[in-house]
This record gives structure tokens, C-alpha cells and sequence, in this order.
């Protein structure tokens, strides 16, 4: 049985240009930058965690990195001045399970 996914916010604050790009670059395959340094990220548990060890190896003590979970109903209740207005409709996915 697939693993579930939920929404993620994640933010980031790094010190050092190179890291920056790196980490950015990273982010851009997990998810959707909204802001500059903040993505959403629809990931089930096991690629959360993958995100997670993969930031793990690019960022370093002085940098921060903040993920928080958001329910479905959160999700849906997320508000941005952008093309996607909406977090509550589940994007099309070529997984197959």
C-alpha cells in the first residue's frame, strides 16, 4: 500500500551563497517555490525524510531549515498572490502504485 502524502511548508535561511543555490536547487525537486525561500512540498513520509537527510548533507550548523506538516484542511486553507491560489486540489501525479 502507497504511503499517503501531505502538504509541507518549507522555509530556509542559509548563510552562504553556494549553499544557497544548492539548497534551492534541492528544494526545486521536491516541490513549488512560493516565495523565495519557501517551497510546498506534497511528499509522503519516507520522501520528507529523504528531503530531510539530503538538506542534511548541503546545510551546515549556522543555517536554518524549517518544515512544517499542514492537515488537508490547512492545506486547503492556505491563501497566496500567485498563479496557484489554491493548496487544497491534489496535484496530478504519474505515480504508479
Amino acid at each position: 500500500m502507497a504511503s499517503q502524502k501531505q502538504w509541507y511548508l518549507v522555509a530556509y535561511d542559509v548563510r552562504d551563497p553556494k549553499r544557497l543555490a544548492k539548497t534551492s536547487k534541492k528544494l526545486e525537486g521536491y516541490g513549488q517555490r512560493i516565495q523565495f525561500s519557501v517551497f510546498r512540498c506534497r511528499l509522503t513520509d519516507r520522501e520528507r525524510e529523504k528531503l530531510r537527510w539530503d538538506l542534511s548533507k548541503i546545510l551546515e550548523n549556522e543555517d536554518d531549515l524549517l518544515i512544517i506538516g499542514l492537515c488537508e484542511r490547512c492545506a486547503a486553507k492556505v491563501r497566496v498572490k500567485s498563479e496557484d491560489k489554491s493548496w487544497g486540489e491534489k496535484p496530478v501525479s504519474f505515480e504508479i502504485v
